[in-house]
């Protein structure tokens, strides 16, 4: 299996925090991620995933550099002020996502890939201990 990187990208509406959430055609909430190509670094791969599947290029990674490495999955956590457009995949051109929500910590925890609940869950813990 091929090792995958993404970011739990956030967003603070007046003094709420959202998290981003793909929705995929089986109704399953995930986060921008993908495969790290030959040369990429994690943070490299999980930045043009970000782009590619979410339109988002201005990432604030207030929290530093820092991740969550669960199996093959390394995991960030940026903040960002735009909003998500989702586009069909630039080689591909399959769409992958059929929408992207801005949800509670809970909804995504809950409605997400079981591989990616501990991301959520480490990144949930950095965000709020800043925010509360």
């Amino acid at each position: 299996m091929k090792s995958g990187s993404g970011i739990i990208v956030i967003k603070k509406f007046d003094e709420k925090i959202k998290v981003l959430a793909l929705v995929t055609r089986d109704n399953i909430m995930d986060i921008p991620k993908g495969v790290i190509d030959p040369g990429e670094s994690s943070l490299e791969a999980a930045l043009r995933e970000t782009n590619e599947e979410a339109g988002i290029t201005k990432l604030n990674f207030a929290w530093g550099n820092k991740c969550i490495v669960i199996g093959d999955m390394t995991c960030y956590v940026a903040q960002t002020h735009q909003e998500p457009v989702i586009v069909p995949h630039p080689h591909t051109h399959i769409v992958e996502h059929i929408e992207a929500r801005w949800v509670d910590w809970s909804t995504l925890e809950e409605n997400t890939y079981d591989f990616l609940k501990p991301c959520v869950i480490w990144a949930k813990k950095i965000v709020i201990s800043t925010f509360s």
